[in-house]
């Protein structure tokens, strides 16, 4: 499960909070409650409902909207051989939802070659290669940008 990030959280209950000072205020007015007791609970009890439900369908909204389900291909090279997928995706996942991380490796001597591809939605992958290119990663400038098609080797250039 992943969960909002923490400015969503905020604002969550910052709506709960002034949805229960609102009824707070409101009930009274209406004549619906009589004693402070049971004033401060209903208010605090609705405002807190009516805040994660609507958080609820503002962290829905949000999660649908990243995810168009349209993937690109990120090239990232000038990698420090040390680094690992783990750490390519947990780089790139900041900006979005990362799907795979293919470090290449020399096919005769099995060591990387200093370059990887990360696949990742379309909208994150714009966002990470803005962000990214450039950036020091593991003491090295990372080249980031969007990968080429896939050629076939008898295909003629």
């Amino acid at each position: 499960m992943k969960f909002p990030p923490f400015s969503r959280v905020l604002k969550a209950l910052v709506v709960a909070i002034v949805l229960a000072v609102a009824g707070y205020f409101l009930y009274p007015t209406l004549g619906l409650i009589e004693s402070s007791a049971q004033h401060l609970a209903l208010t605090l009890a609705v405002g807190a409902l009516l805040g994660g439900i609507l958080s609820a369908i503002e962290f829905s909204g949000a999660t649908a909207k990243t995810d168009s389900g349209e993937k690109k291909t990120i090239f990232v090279g000038n990698l420090a051989f040390k680094a690992s997928p783990d750490e390519l995706t947990r780089l790139f996942a900041k900006y979005g939802n990362v799907q795979s991380v293919r470090i290449m490796k020399d096919r005769a001597t099995r060591r990387p070659r200093g370059f990887a591809f990360v696949e990742m939605d379309a909208h994150g992958a714009a966002r990470a290669i803005k962000k990214l290119d450039g950036m020091e990663f593991l003491g090295r400038n990372l080249r980031v940008n969007e990968g080429a098609d896939r050629k076939e080797h008898n295909e003629a250039a």
